[in-house]
């Protein structure tokens, strides 16, 4: 009798370390690629970098933003001012022709004007005293200064003063006191005067120009407009523009001056309107020149 045969040996499904194709125990297939992970790397860093860009472009707009909404105004440069269109809007609430809506509720919108008594008085006097046929005489002027705290630190006082200086030939005083009111004012509307072709018209002369700044009461149930702006004895400059300071609110246009021989359309021409940034633009085109 012969010994049966010993069976063939079958390899180990698990080598030891330091065994076996790769050295590791590792099927050749299992292998890590590593030119997939230098890519993964890479990709990341590289969106790593995108994304910085794209930050870093989005603070600067913003800083941009801020900067073109609020500029530095020289006023010796203003024919370079930008000043956007004006933008309509209402102060009136939704609904707010609905009694049963509205009951005990705001009826109009706040645009957050608040000024004492003693400046909105001091403010309305100035308002008179520039809708005076009389404004160029240089006695307006001490009464303006009679309130010395409000005439050194409010721009519509400082306004008026440049304004009768102007008036007087005095170019030296008149362009101190233009440029402290353009650092003073919160918000300033331009007026462009051009023909049907956009050309700007220099040296345009109109009477005055009104700008209500609108308020409302305390619980928003009514409007206060008593505070009107009146900007007397306006030339056009270079640009076709005049430039009116004024407070920071809603707006609308209370007198937009027409020119004998002239035909004159305004844009807005009434309604609320608001400013985009520090600066906005009322246009008016001439459609007839004499």
């Amino acid at each position: 009798m012969h010994d049966p045969e010993s069976p063939a040996p079958v390899p180990s499904t698990n080598p030891k370390p330091g065994h076996g194709p790769t050295g590791l125990g590792l099927d050749p297939r299992d292998k890590p690629n590593l030119i997939d992970g230098r890519l993964l790397i890479f990709g990341s860093a590289l969106g790593c970098v995108v994304l910085f860009f794209i930050v870093w472009g989005s603070l600067r707009s913003v800083q941009q933003h801020v900067q073109d909404s609020q500029p530095q105004l020289n006023w010796a440069a203003r024919a370079a001012w930008y000043a956007p269109a004006v933008i309509r809007v209402t102060l009136v609430k939704p609904n707010a022709a609905n009694a049963q809506y509205t009951y005990n509720k705001p009826r109009y919108r706040d645009p957050g004007l608040v000024i004492s008594e003693k400046e909105e008085k001091f403010i309305l006097g100035m308002a008179d005293i520039a809708r005076n046929v009389g404004f160029k005489d240089p006695a307006w002027r001490q009464i303006i200064q009679v309130e010395e705290n409000f005439t050194k630190n409010n721009f519509y006082a400082q306004y008026l003063l440049a304004t009768i200086s102007q008036m007087q030939n005095e170019p030296l005083m008149a362009e101190k006191a233009f440029q402290k009111s353009f650092d003073l004012a919160p918000k300033v509307i331009a007026v462009r005067y051009t023909d049907t072709e956009g050309q700007p018209i220099q040296g345009l002369t109109l009477d005055r120009i009104e700008i209500g700044c609108d308020r409302v009461t305390d619980d928003g149930a009514a409007l206060d407009q008593r505070l009107v702006l009146v900007f007397p004895h306006q030339t056009t400059d270079k640009a076709g523009r005049v430039y009116l300071p004024v407070y920071d609110t809603t707006y609308r246009p209370v007198y937009l001056p027409q020119v004998d021989g002239y035909d004159i359309t305004y844009a807005p021409d009434e309604g609320w309107f608001n400013l985009p940034t520090r600066l906005g633009v009322i246009t008016a085109v001439i459609t007839q020149i004499p």
